[in-house]
């Protein structure tokens, strides 16, 4: 499939959880194509606002080995952690 090519960390993640904790079900794609220009280095602090329910947050960490700080005014930060 050409997502899999196009956005190989993307595309491990379940579909049908992607869909359920984002407003558009392309958050992932985005984020990857973003990080393809931006320097995201291991170990850096990341600050996700407006990040819902912090499925952006969960692929920096995972993806990047970065320290993200998921803040949302709709959810509470308790509920992302």
């Amino acid at each position: 499939m050409m997502k899999n090519k196009l956005f190989p960390r993307a595309s491990k993640y379940d579909q049908q959880w992607v869909r359920e904790n984002s407003y558009d079900g392309l958050t992932l794609y985005c984020l990857e194509s973003l990080c393809q220009v931006m320097p995201i280095q291991k170990g850096m602090r990341v600050l996700d606002l407006g990040c819902g329910w912090a499925i952006s947050s969960i692929f920096l960490a995972k993806e990047f080995d970065v320290e993200v700080w998921a803040v949302d005014r709709e959810r509470s930060s308790t509920d992302n952690w």
